[in-house]
């Protein structure tokens, strides 16, 4: 009987090796959770990058169909701005055949301020072609305003307020239009009784500057009349001496003139 009761005893697991038994659960079960944690985050961190480029993706197609819907609506607006434009010219062609060639001007000018340039050009050079005489003579004159224009701006700067914008006004006119018949044509314009007291006394001398270096071959024969008037026209004014020796300057060019007006203009000088 004793003998059974140690061997029972001795097969019976003590406190020690139950507590080691627990210990070892436990630690498994913590080894368990943790590689589960690690597993779930490792899992939720593929996830979330997942879904955040997604979202990346999807964003930056909404901005490209935001950028492609803006543009769209930008060219439909460019688009009504155009054909507004064009039925506004399209409403001055009775204007641009007037007999008046002051208001015919005009007109052409409001053209051209209402189209692109690329638009006027192709406009007049498309007159030009047609089988009308009037509408090839308004493509024709539609077409020399806009040769005309950079001329334009030259002549109006000889009159600025800066004097390094008149000289250099005054200086490429001399070196890029001295045979131009149109640059002179537009100089000697400035000069018509009913605009020249809007002149300055430096721009009366800068023109008159151009028009003496300029080529008299250049000079038509109502340009040579012109200019013989506004030689006798601007001595009557009278002025400083710098305007004074510049109209003996120009009127040394007078007697080079060709054509019959450009004699007469020889006998006034």
């Amino acid at each position: 009987m004793a003998e059974d009761k140690m061997i029972e005893a001795s097969n019976s697991p003590t406190d020690e090796q139950k507590t080691k038994s627990k210990k070892t659960l436990t630690e498994l079960i913590t080894l368990w959770v943790g590689v589960i944690g690690s597993v779930i985050t490792i899992t939720l961190t593929i996830w979330n990058t997942h879904t955040k480029s997604e979202i990346d993706k999807r964003e930056e197609s909404l901005k490209e169909l935001e950028v492609k819907l803006k543009e769209r609506t930008t060219g439909l607006e460019e688009s009504r701005e155009r054909v507004d434009r064009y039925k506004w010219v399209l409403s001055l062609f009775n204007d641009l055949n007037e007999k008046d060639e002051k208001k015919k001007n005009f007109t052409i000018g409001l053209v051209r301020l209402a189209l692109t340039p690329g638009e006027a050009e192709q406009l007049f050079a498309g007159l030009q072609t047609s089988s009308d005489k009037e509408l090839q003579s308004l493509g024709q004159s539609g077409i020399t305003a806009i040769q005309n224009e950079p001329i334009g701006v030259l002549v109006s700067q000889m009159n600025a307020g800066t004097a390094d914008v008149r000289k250099s006004a005054v200086a490429t006119l001399v070196r890029d239009y001295k045979s131009s018949s149109q640059a002179i044509a537009l100089v000697l314009r400035t000069y018509d009784p009913d605009r020249i007291d809007n002149l300055s006394p430096s721009a009366i001398i800068n023109g008159l500057y151009y028009l003496s270096a300029t080529d008299p071959a250049a000079w038509d024969r109502q340009q040579a009349e012109a200019g013989r008037q506004l030689a006798a026209r601007l001595e009557a004014r009278g002025g400083g001496q710098q305007t004074k020796a510049a109209i003996e300057t120009f009127k040394l060019l007078l007697p080079k003139l060709t054509g019959e007006a450009g004699a007469g203009a020889g006998n006034q000088s």
